[in-house]
């Protein structure tokens, strides 16, 4: 049986982690507007890692990483790209946990 089944959307350690760090931002930022396009600049710090963690722990293979990930494979490869998470120089990215 999935593990993931029994968590509600929005309760699971991820959420927790996200809402903390979420918390965190509005309190550094003293009181002063966060600006615009908070959602796309969370998204985009969630996303990257994701895909990164993905990929490692698929060897890389993007079949199933897609599969995993719920999305399609060329939606996937754009991400890669976009990320610069290709293959090639996924070695030299700080997501990589050898290099910390």
């Amino acid at each position: 049986m999935n593990p993931d089944a029994f968590v509600k959307p929005g309760q699971g350690p991820l959420a927790t982690c996200v809402r903390h760090a979420v918390e965190r931002y509005f309190k550094d930022l003293h009181g002063q507007c966060p600006g615009t396009s908070l959602y796309e600049i969370v998204m985009a710090e969630v996303e990257a890692p994701l895909i990164g963690a993905v990929m490692r722990h698929v060897g890389h293979n993007q079949c199933q990483a897609a599969k995993i990930l719920g999305i399609n494979r060329n939606t996937l490869r754009k991400k890669l790209v976009a990320y610069g998470l290709t293959e090639r120089t996924e070695s030299l990215s700080p997501l990589n946990e050898d290099l910390t």
